[in-house]
C-alpha cells in the first residue's frame, strides 16, 4: 500500500483526520462496490449527505471500479473539481464543500500528490493501480458495518414515525366520529373534544402524540360502550315491567281475516275453467322482461365492440415483450435473486417491490440514470426491472465474468428488445444454481 497524503495548503479538521486514519488501515474489510453503493445510499440522510454532496458521491462512486475494491487494491478515483462542477451544473466552491462534507463524515479521504493534480496510472497487464492519487474511498469500506447499522436504524426510525403519523390521522378522525356519535344519543363528549385539541396543539414528538391519541381513543370507545350497555339495561328493565303489567290482560283472537286483494292480484289468482290459475298476464310481463334484457345486452356489444378492436390492436403493436415478461413471475425472480436481496436486506415479494429496488440496483452495476430511465422507456417498468434484477444477481455470483455489469445490461436491453433475450432460461438457471 502506498503512504496516503494531504496537501499542506487544506486545512485540517478532527473528521478530516479521522477519514486519513481508516485509509492508512492494514486491517482491510472485505466487501464489494455493489455493497458498499447500497449502504451509502440508505444511510445518506442519517450521515446529513444531501443535495449537491449526494450527487457527488453518486458519481465518485460510480466511476470506481469493482476490481479495486478487493482487499489486495485500493478504491480511488481521479476527477478534476471543474469536471465535477460541470456534472453537477454548480460552482467549482460548491463541489469543493461537498467534497469536503463527504470527508469529514468518513466516506472519503484525500489521497493528493505533490503538485495536487488528480490522476491514475494502471498496469496494462493486470489494471491494478500502480500510481494513483484524487479521492479514497477506503474510510467507506472500513466502516461498511458501521454505515449499514446506521442506515438500518434510520430506516426504522422513518418507518416508526410513518406509522405514528399514520396513526395520529386516523385515530383523530375516529375519535370525531365516536364522539358525534355519542352526542347524538345524548352522550356528553365536550371533555374527549378538548383533550384531543390540546394533543394536536401541544409540541411534542410525533411518536408521544400517537401514544396519547391512541390512550384516549381507548378511553372514548370504553367509555361509549358502558353507555350503550346502560341503555340496553334500562330498555330490558322497561320491556320486563311491561310485560308484569299486562300478565292480566285478555287475549282476544279477531273474528275475520281478510286480505286486501289488488286487481292484479284477483286477476292473476283467477282460477281457469279447467281449475288452473290463469297466468297469462304474468307470463306476458316476464316476456317483456326477457325481450328488454335481451335488446339491451346486444347494445351492449355492439358499444364495446370499439374497444375490444382497439385492444386487440394494440396487442398486436407490442414487440413481444408481454410474452416473454408473461414467462416470468415474481416467484421465480425472488427464488432466483437471493444474493440479491441479501445484500438489499429485503424479498421481492410484489412487481411493486422489485420496481421501487430499481435505483438501489442501478447504483449497484454503476448503472447511469439516463441508461435506466431509457431502460424504462423501452422496455417498460417491469420488464426492465427483471433484466436490472438479473444482471445485478450474476454479477454478484460471478464478478470476474462481467466486468462490465452496466454495459451487459445495455446489450440485454438491446437484445429484449429485438426479441432475442431469453429471460426466463437465465432465471431458472440462477434459480437452479
Amino acid at each position: 500500500m502506498q503512504s496516503t497524503g494531504v496537501a499542506s495548503f487544506r486545512k485540517m479538521t478532527p473528521g478530516m483526520l479521522e477519514s486519513q486514519r481508516l485509509a492508512m488501515a492494514n486491517d482491510i474489510v472485505k466487501t464489494t462496490k455493489a455493497e458498499v453503493a447500497i449502504t451509502l445510499k440508505k444511510a445518506a440522510p442519517a450521515l446529513g449527505i444531501d443535495g449537491t454532496a449526494y450527487h457527488i458521491l453518486d458519481i465518485l462512486i460510480g466511476l470506481t471500479r469493482a476490481d479495486d475494491w478487493k482487499q489486495d487494491r485500493r478504491p480511488l478515483v481521479a476527477i478534476s473539481n471543474d469536471k465535477l462542477a460541470e456534472y453537477v451544473c454548480r460552482s467549482t466552491r460548491t463541489v469543493i464543500r461537498a467534497l469536503k462534507r463527504l470527508v469529514e463524515v468518513g466516506i472519503l479521504a484525500y489521497r493528493d500528490s505533490s503538485t495536487g493534480r488528480r490522476f491514475i496510472y494502471r498496469n496494462g497487464a493486470s489494471g491494478e493501480i500502480d500510481r494513483g492519487y484524487g479521492f479514497d474511498f477506503s474510510p467507506a469500506r472500513q466502516r461498511i458495518d458501521e454505515i449499514k447499522r446506521i442506515g438500518e436504524e434510520f430506516q426504522a426510525r422513518v418507518r416508526a414515525e410513518q406509522e405514528a403519523k399514520r396513526t395520529v390521522n386516523r385515530l383523530s378522525r375516529a375519535i370525531v366520529d365516536a364522539c358525534r356519535t355519542g352526542q347524538s344519543e345524548g352522550v356528553d363528549c365536550t371533555v374527549f373534544l378538548e383533550e384531543l385539541s390540546a394533543i394536536m396543539e401541544t409540541p411534542m414528538l410525533l411518536l408521544e402524540r400517537a401514544d396519547k391519541i391512541s390512550k384516549l381513543y381507548e378511553l372514548i370507545v370504553e367509555e361509549l360502550a358502558e353507555e350503550n350497555a346502560r341503555d340496553e339495561q334500562t330498555a330490558a328493565d322497561f320491556n320486563e315491567y311491561a310485560q308484569m303489567s299486562s300478565d292480566h290482560d285478555i287475549d282476544v283472537t279477531p273474528y275475520n281475516i281478510t286480505t286486501h286483494q289488488t286487481p292484479i292480484n284477483s286477476k292473476i289468482r283467477q282460477p281457469s275453467n279447467d281449475g288452473s290459475l290463469n297466468n297469462n298476464s304474468a307470463s306476458n310481463e316476464a316476456s317483456k322482461i326477457a325481450l328488454e334484457k335481451d335488446q339491451s345486452s346486444k347494445f351492449s356489444a355492439k358499444s364495446n365492440a370499439p374497444a375490444q378492436l382497439q385492444s386487440r390492436q394494440s396487442g398486436q403493436l407490442d414487440n413481444g415483450l408481454s410474452e416473454h415478461l408473461s414467462a416470468i413471475s415474481i416467484g421465480l425472480i425472488d427464488s432466483a435473486t437471493t444474493e440479491t436481496q441479501e445484500m438489499l436486506g429485503m424479498q421481492f415479494s410484489s412487481w411493486f417491490e422489485l420496481a421501487q429496488s430499481g435505483e438501489q440496483l442501478r447504483l449497484a452495476i454503476g448503472l447511469s440514470e439516463d441508461g435506466w430511465k431509457q431502460a424504462v422507456v423501452t422496455l417498460g417498468e417491469k420488464m426492465a426491472a427483471a433484466v436490472l434484477v438479473v444482471t445485478v444477481e450474476k454479477t454478484l455470483r460471478d464478478p470476474e465474468g462481467i466486468s462490465r455489469p452496466a454495459g451487459y445490461f445495455r446489450a440485454c436491453v438491446d437484445r429484449a428488445k429485438d426479441g432475442k433475450l431469453a429471460l426466463h432460461k437465465s432465471l431458472y438457471g440462477l434459480a437452479l444454481g
